[in-house]
């Protein structure tokens, strides 16, 4: 893949003759490697979800390319190679592997991607720490940039919440993300059928998915409990959490990562583990207002 360069012309170089990327699809391909899905994406660029897909599926017609997160994967080790990196910028290859350990403050996030009938395709690990940035004095090119910081600010928030605790809270959140799956993935289809019926909002057969699964979750957690407690995460925040998030699901869909998490919920967790939810606190950025003051972004270790 070669991109035009931002004067529109076609790049030269080894593979001649071979499709270039044009500039809207090297803008797809950049938001698509720092985790976005199609619809973020489409939202992004003001453009249609339908629009977003038409270039993905010409990309893996002209190139050969088979699924999505090859196309991000091929991208991405193209499109740093030889550039000075922001110093923000995540480093590591996208999609990130199964069992990935190298960047000490990584946490796994499946994103789902949907085709243009919103049914979905397929997930890829993103890190929920991963955001899409315009590259400093353009208004077009993006790249995926860590929320913590640089290099350094991660090593400080992973000392800040320990490595010990953010494996264990990992490990619990993979447990969680196993039961979520089937139930998100329902709710997912309802959503699809209340979207070709017409129907806003939650429907009945939503609401029995989302009680069902509620009630999953906390015996899950309860039997959790001794973990909970040595990683200092009271029971009834981490439900909070959990609702909060499948609610908001299913009146939104999928959305961006971040998300607001209420100062009452932020208030039942403890000093010392709420630098997890809140990573920009330790990157050495400005600091956040406390949950008394306004909401703060975070997400539910759903």
């Amino acid at each position: 893949m070669r991109p035009t360069d931002e004067s529109g012309e076609r790049g030269g170089g080894e593979g001649g003759g071979r499709p270039s990327l044009s500039p809207r699809q090297a803008q797809i391909l950049d938001l698509a490697a720092t985790g976005l899905s199609d619809k973020e994406i489409a939202h992004r660029l003001h453009v249609t979800h339908r629009t977003v897909r038409t270039h993905f599926e010409n990309l893996f017609r002209d190139h050969g390319i088979r699924n999505r997160s090859q196309a991000i994967a091929v991208w991405s080790g193209r499109r740093t190679a030889g550039r000075l990196r922001p110093a923000d910028e995540c480093p590591y290859p996208k999609p990130f592997p199964p069992n990935f350990t190298e960047c000490p403050a990584f946490q796994a996030t499946q994103m789902v991607t949907l085709d243009i009938s919103h049914r979905p395709l397929g997930s890829v690990l993103t890190c929920r720490h991963l955001e899409s940035r315009l590259v400093p004095n353009t208004d077009y090119r993006w790249y995926g940039a860590c929320v913590i910081g640089d290099a350094e600010a991660r090593r400080r928030w992973s000392n800040d919440v320990g490595p010990t605790r953010l494996h264990e809270i990992s490990t619990l959140r993979q447990e969680v993300s196993a039961l979520s799956g089937p139930y998100v993935q329902r709710l997912m289809e309802l959503r699809v059928a209340a979207f070709q019926q017409g129907v806003a909002g939650p429907t009945d057969d939503m609401k029995i998915v989302v009680a069902q699964f509620m009630r999953d979750m906390t015996s899950l957690l309860q039997e959790r409990r001794a973990v909970l407690d040595h990683l200092h995460l009271p029971l009834e925040a981490c439900l909070r959490l959990v609702r909060l998030a499948v609610d908001r699901f299913v009146d939104q869909g999928l959305t961006e990562t971040d998300w607001e998490v209420p100062d009452e919920v932020l208030r039942l967790f403890p000093d010392d583990v709420r630098s997890y939810f809140r990573p920009r606190r330790t990157s050495g950025g400005p600091p956040e207002p406390e949950p008394n003051d306004s909401p703060a972004n975070g997400e539910s270790i759903a």
